[in-house]
Order: structure tokens, then C-alpha cells, then sequence
């Protein structure tokens, strides 16, 4: 049987945090993190907090369910959080998110980015299935799969498949020490899904999104820090399969390219074979232009011995001239996403 397996970071399906649209996107997120980390100290500094919400103006919004976040003098006297503003996609952009997973039709389909679960469905249900999947015959993702995982902005790992999900386990609770703390070890998760494609044959994913080129925090200019850690432990889950028999998977946009010290553990790993490497190297890249790798199909050897063909889906990213996108993405807003798509293809 034939089996299409694709990743893409799809930049969420139907909105997204309104500051990860700024140019200074980076600075803003770090005055987040200083804005949360202000409000954990025992003892609020009003002005420090004030002075972070007016340079914040329009991307977050406090909730303060008490109203007495003017008047505490630590956490203890409030009730609350910082919620981030989001912007809706354009509804090309969304048609067009729709018109590329149509166009990968993978039996398995691994997403970054995704909301939640009841607009997965909703995308599905409403758009994918009865626009761009139906019409040509293609079948339906009976199996989708969302659980929120450490991210507070909505952009959590996700499957689409047509294929029973058997087995879900979470990773999402595990933590590290970074940079002094006790933190959690994902970012967002490292979602481990079994999928069962014949009686006694199973696909086993390890679904990720490593932490972000985006802010970084003093002391790791690169997050290298940060994604090593995670990196480490997604090759320790791994390696628990019997990687030489086990179809195992690990997916996802990575954050960052192939020769990164953060990713060597994976890169390096005599059984997980990047499968973009099928590709001559100036034709790699995922993310933007084409010029980097950040979107991955690690594979292992049992299933590399199946693979019969891969290649990468830009036709869903605006480019001018680099390649030829959809006639439907005239311009970057009605992209599907910044992120071109791995797919991959085997026999088993």
C-alpha cells in the first residue's frame, strides 16, 4: 500500500496572534515575557508594568478579573492574565491553506500552528472536505487530532489523518532547568501518535515544535540552549522505539536549519534520516524564500527502506520569482504560509 506523509506549518487556520505580524515581532515578544515575568514578582513594580502595556498597546489585553490589578502589590492581590490580541486570516489565506493540504493529500498530515480541535474540525467539516477534497475524489481526514499543549497563543502540534489514531501520548508536562528555572521541556509539545494503517501495522509520530528563532532570551541569543534541550529528548523518545523495525516519524517545523548546534542530535542520529536530503542541497529549504530548512521528516531505517519519493510543496508560499505559486497567492497575505510543506512518499 502507498502511504503520503507531509508536515507544514500552517501559521494557524482562521486567526493568529496580531503581534506575530509586526515588524518588530521579536522585540514585542520579549516585552511579553517581561511583561508575565512582572507580574510573577512578589512585590508589582506599577511603573515597570504600566510602562510594558503602553509599549504593548494593541497586541495584548489583560484580563483582570477582579479589576484590582491598579491597586495589588503583588500576585496574591489579583486574579488574572495576559491574553495576546489576535487578527483574522484573510479569507484567501484560508482557502488557499485548503487548497494546499489538497494538493499534498497525505494519508497523514502533520500541522504546526493549529488553534484547537473544534476548529480543526470546523476547517475540515466546512472547507477542506466539501471545496477541495470531495470535488476530485479525494478522501476525507476521519481522524484529527489537536490537544493544547504549553504555548499560550493558540499555535499547538496537530494530525490529520485517514488512518485510525491508535495510541496519543503527551510530553507536554516534562520539565528542564533553562537558565536557572525549572521550565517546561516544550515549547509547545512533542505529541508521540500512533496511527494504525493495516491490521498489526502501525506509523509512530513524534509531532513538534521546537522554540522559535523569534525572542530570545539573554544568554542564548540563538534559543540553541533551549532547542538542544528539546532536541535531546525527542531523540531519547525516539530511541525507545526499535528504530531498525518501527515505522517512526519525527515531524514538524524545527526552528531551525540542518547545521544549527541545537538540532545536531537529530541531524547527526545514524537512524533518523532527513528525508529532504532526497533533494539536491540548494533545493532544501522550507521556510520563506526557499533558503533554509526549518521543516522536517526525520524517518527511520525500517521506513526509509519504504520510501519511494518525496518533494517539497511551495505552491501554497508567495514567491516572485523562485517558484510558481498557486494563482490564488498574488500577494504574502494570501499565502497559506511563510512555510513550504515536506511530503514524503512509501510503499509499505
Amino acid at each position: 500500500m502507498k502511504i503520503r506523509i507531509s508536515t507544514l506549518n500552517c501559521e494557524n487556520l482562521f486567526s493568529r496572534p496580531k503581534i506575530f505580524s509586526a515588524n518588530n515581532a521579536a522585540e514585542l515578544l520579549g516585552k511579553v515575557n517581561e511583561l508575565n515575568e512582572a507580574l510573577r514578582q512578589p512585590v508589582f513594580d506599577h511603573q515597570k508594568i504600566n510602562q510594558l502595556l503602553n509599549q504593548l498597546k494593541g497586541y495584548v489585553e489583560v484580563v483582570d478579573v477582579r479589576s484590582t490589578l491598579d491597586s495589588a502589590q503583588g500576585p496574591s492581590d489579583w486574579l488574572g492574565w495576559v491574553d495576546l490580541k489576535r487578527a483574522r486570516n484573510s479569507d484567501a489565506a484560508i482557502k488557499n491553506t485548503a487548497r494546499v493540504l489538497a494538493a499534498i493529500n497525505a494519508d497523514i498530515q502533520c500541522l504546526c500552528e493549529v488553534e484547537n480541535r473544534p476548529l480543526l474540525n470546523a476547517f475540515h467539516d466546512q472547507l477542506l472536505w466539501p471545496y477541495y477534497l470531495k470535488p476530485d475524489g479525494k478522501q476525507p481526514f476521519t481522524y484529527n487530532l489537536v490537544i493544547d499543549g504549553n504555548d499560550e497563543r493558540g499555535i499547538d502540534v496537530a494530525v490529520m489523518s485517514r488512518y485510525p489514531i491508535v495510541s496519543m501520548r503527551t510530553h507536554m508536562f516534562e520539565t528542564t532547568i533553562y537558565q536557572g528555572k525549572e521550565v517546561k521541556l516544550f515549547s509547545r509539545d512533542c505529541l508521540e501518535i500512533g496511527v494504525e494503517v493495516q491490521a498489526g501495522v502501525r506509523i509512530d509520530l513524534l509531532l513538534n515544535h521546537l522554540k522559535s528563532m523569534g525572542y530570545n532570551p539573554p544568554g542564548d541569543p540563538n534559543s540553541n540552549q533551549r532547542r538542544l534541550q528539546q532536541a535531546l529528548r525527542v531523540v531519547e523518545i525516539a530511541d525507545a522505539y526499535s528504530l531498525d523495525q518501527a515505522y517512526v516519524v519525527v515531524a514538524g517545523d524545527l526552528n531551525s536549519p540542518p547545521t544549527s548546534p541545537s538540532l545536531a542530535p537529530l541531524v547527526s542520529h545514524p537512524k533518523l534520516y532527513n528525508v529532504n536530503l532526497e533533494l539536491p542541497e540548494a533545493e532544501r529549504g522550507t521556510f520563506h524564500t526557499g533558503k533554509q530548512q526549518l521543516d522536517y521528516l526525520f524517518i527511520s531505517p525500517a521506513l526509509r527502506q519504504k520510501l519511494t519519493g518525496m518533494h517539497i510543496e511551495r505552491r501554497g508560499a508567495y514567491a516572485k520569482t523562485k517558484w510558481q505559486p498557486f494563482d490564488t497567492v498574488t500577494k504574502p497575505s494570501e499565502a497559506a504560509s511563510d512555510h513550504s510543506a515536506v511530503v514524503a512518499e512509501f510503499q509499505i
